[in-house]
């Protein structure tokens, strides 16, 4: 077997793509959530640089694994290039074409023999292929990158992969109709140092795209991490904080009313002795899921802290908020929770407040409903109090409490 000359342009080609390769392999072992993504698109990278260092070894006499071998593991890549950016925007897998493509591409590749005479074979069969994949991955794949990250990044990164994979189908045809003059990758000619060119600058659009999309990917997680409860999954307090600031905003400018719902699991430090934490762990998020099951779509449900969790009530009056406070404590106490394997019964209290022109502001609602919160606790738990107001439209409710 000839020993390996490999062009320097393809020594560049190959050592870039095997760098890029590994930086997705560090991605892969970082971040568990990308790691199907990051593993193939390393061995996307990977199999383009040894295709490069194959076709940098091609001479006479030509050898299978030079000539026929280099295709085939280019159709591969692309391939797995494919599957990774549909594990990225969480798409149905294409196995099923892609086996059906590269099965028939690839056998028919791979029987046509490494010799000249079949050249032009070859180089119609692996082009028109990886314009195929590529074309299909980024139409495919357009619609969840647009609604994921806007059409700007989209369109910076999809419009160049589309030339990108017009410019490999284009090669293919004018080898179909240059049939007689094979255009080979080793070959010292304008057109095979432009194909370098273009795979240089594809490769590194493609690591550069996907990077800044999974940065933004991971931004995103970490900005809804920080609000949010890791235990109950709801809303924590810097997101409440945030949605009472907006209705209170709204309330001022507009007069749109909202109510303040506090919710405290009655006895709960007994549940937590008796039963153990992990068993107040799982009451807290039966009564979380309990509480957002309860909700509209237009509230506010969040943990506001141990075991006590916030509702904000959009454009309620007094006497809605009143009846969704009672339709809560009565649903929380008709729905027993499973916890350690054990049936337990769980109530809550409820504090009600709603927002007031003599409030000076949202944490002024809040704390007339903690006060409301507190009465229902001393008056025997597992009941709703309504907080003092000052509005004379809403004192019909003034200080009231349903056991």
């Amino acid at each position: 077997m000839s020993e390996f000359n490999v062009p320097p342009m393809l020594w560049l080609v190959g050592f870039q793509m095997a760098l890029y390769a590994l930086a997705w392999a560090v991605f892969g072992a970082l971040l568990r959530e990308e790691r199907a993504a990051a593993v193939h698109w390393g061995g996307f990278l990977l199999l383009s640089g040894v295709v490069m260092l194959l076709a940098g070894g091609r001479s006479e006499p030509r050898h299978w694994v030079f000539y026929n071998g280099a295709n085939v593991v280019s159709l591969l890549a692309f391939a797995l290039m494919r599957r990774g950016t549909e594990r990225f925007v969480h798409l149905p897998s294409s196995d099923r074409e892609q086996l059906v493509v590269l099965g028939l591409v690839c056998t028919v590749v791979a029987g046509v023999g490494p010799g000249e005479q079949n050249a032009s074979w070859r180089v119609i069969l692996s082009y028109g292929g990886q314009a195929f994949l590529l074309l299909r991955t980024i139409l495919r794949s357009w619609q969840p990158l647009r609604a994921e990250f806007g059409r700007g990044t989209t369109v910076a990164i999809g419009v160049p992969g589309l030339l990108i994979g017009a410019m490999l189908a284009t090669l293919s045809i004018r080898q179909a109709l240059d049939f007689a003059h094979p255009v080979e990758m080793q070959r010292n000619t304008a057109a095979s140092y432009a194909l370098m060119y273009y795979y240089l600058g594809g490769v590194a659009l493609f690591n550069f795209g996907f990077m800044v999309m999974l940065t933004q990917r991971l931004v995103v997680r970490l900005r809804e991490a920080s609000r949010h409860d890791p235990l109950t999954g709801l809303a924590n307090r810097r997101a409440l904080d945030e949605a009472l600031q907006r209705q209170w905003r709204g309330f001022i400018r507009h007069r749109r009313a909202f109510a303040v719902l506090l919710v405290d699991i009655d006895h709960f430090k007994h549940i937590n002795d008796s039963l153990g934490h992990a068993a107040g762990d799982a009451v807290l998020v039966g009564i979380a899921a309990g509480l957002k099951q309860h909700a509209r779509t237009t509230d506010a449900v969040g943990r506001f802290g141990g075991e006590e969790f916030l509702l904000l009530l959009a454009d309620v009056d007094a006497a809605e908020a009143q009846r969704s406070a009672e339709r809560l404590r009565q649903f929380v106490a008709g729905r027993p929770l499973e916890a350690e394997g054990q049936t337990v019964a769980v109530q809550v209290s409820v504090g009600v407040a709603l927002a007031d022109a003599d409030d000076v502001d949202a944490e002024a609602v809040v704390a007339r409903a903690d006060r409301a919160l507190y009465r229902a606790k001393a008056g025997g738990r597992n009941r709703c109090e309504f907080g003092a107001v000052q509005n004379a439209a809403i004192r019909g409710v003034e200080n009231t409490s349903i056991p």
